[in-house]
């Protein structure tokens, strides 16, 4: 068996299943993980949610089967990266549209899994807002490895522009910036 850990909880792997148990004083970070995961499942790039258990604050779910996208920025070629990142940044989007922040994503290191799709982890720091900011926190990743996925660091005015409408053609605009 697996096991991985970190600040709030512990992740045991097998059977091809990954649990998730939170530490007791962060109950409230557990209920917003089976939240999330709950309302996200149908997108389709949040690993499959089997069952959550409060008292023991544990939650089973699809383990996915790949690599961190820091070990895949490593190991890929420069074309591979930025189709990933481009799917990225489209989930990103897709968030924001739903007016869920979910956080981290200016340091997405540990929180992207890559394998058969793309999957984002940890939604434990998750809120609902009329202002989520996903797709420009993923933009400011993107500036720190641009030089890796060879792509563009888009104007600022762009992203002032995404921000006031979150509208698809000011995303599109964004998105082509970047990687055209």
């Amino acid at each position: 068996m697996l096991t991985l850990k970190g600040k709030h909880s512990t992740v045991y792997v097998e059977n091809g299943k990954a649990i998730k148990v939170f530490k007791p004083q962060f109950k409230y970070n557990f209920w917003k993980e089976v939240r999330y995961l709950t309302v996200l499942q149908s997108q389709k790039f949040v690993p499959k949610l089997f069952s959550f258990n409060p008292s023991e604050l544990s939650i089973e779910m699809e383990f996915v089967d790949g690599v961190f996208i820091r070990d895949f920025i490593k190991e890929s070629d420069s074309e591979e990266i930025r189709t990933i990142l481009e799917r990225c940044l489209d989930i990103c989007y897709r968030l924001d549209r739903m007016r869920i922040q979910k956080e981290e994503m200016n340091h997405p290191w540990k929180h992207i899994i890559v394998g058969d799709r793309v999957v984002f982890i940890d939604f434990e720091r998750a809120y609902d807002t009329p202002n989520p900011s996903n797709v420009t926190q993923f933009v400011t990743f993107l500036r720190s490895i641009a030089d890796l996925a060879e792509i563009n660091i888009p104007p600022v005015d762009l992203l002032k522009e995404y921000k006031k409408y979150y509208s698809f053609r000011n995303y599109i605009a964004l998105k082509r910036s970047v990687f055209s």
